[in-house]
């Protein structure tokens, strides 16, 4: 279990990295766009490498944060002990949410239809 919190770890430091690396693009766009310079080819600016910075600081202050580790594994844990619905059962679900939606959309277009006429009668008398 404890390799699921890490690998956790390292996405939850990927996709800090994308966003911040869009944040950071943003702010000195506004702020002064020749800050955003290139820095390893085309695709590597500063403000990407901001982004990795910030990454990589998410993915180590959680690596080795003592309660998010103990948080982490508890979580795990406790989804070992859920029970997960077969494709059966997952197809039949559907199928119910499906057939009430589409029930209880006919309903609600009947009362609408029907208001709208008791509204179009009333402001024609």
């Amino acid at each position: 279990m404890e390799k699921y919190v890490r690998i956790g770890f390292v996405l939850t430091g990927l996709l800090t990295w994308i966003v911040m690396s869009a944040a950071f693009s943003a702010l000195l766009q506004l702020v002064n766009p020749n800050w955003d310079f290139l820095l390893l080819g085309a695709q590597f600016t500063a403000s990407d490498l901001l982004g990795l910075l910030s990454g990589v600081t998410v993915a180590v202050v959680l690596w080795f944060n003592e309660k998010v580790n103990r948080l982490g594994m508890e979580v795990g844990n406790e989804l070992r002990n859920v029970t997960w619905p077969t494709w059966p059962e997952t197809r039949v679900s559907t199928i119910v949410v499906l057939v009430t939606t589409l029930v209880v959309s006919l309903i609600l277009g009947m009362f609408d239809a029907l208001w709208g006429a008791i509204t179009s009668a009333i402001y024609k008398l």
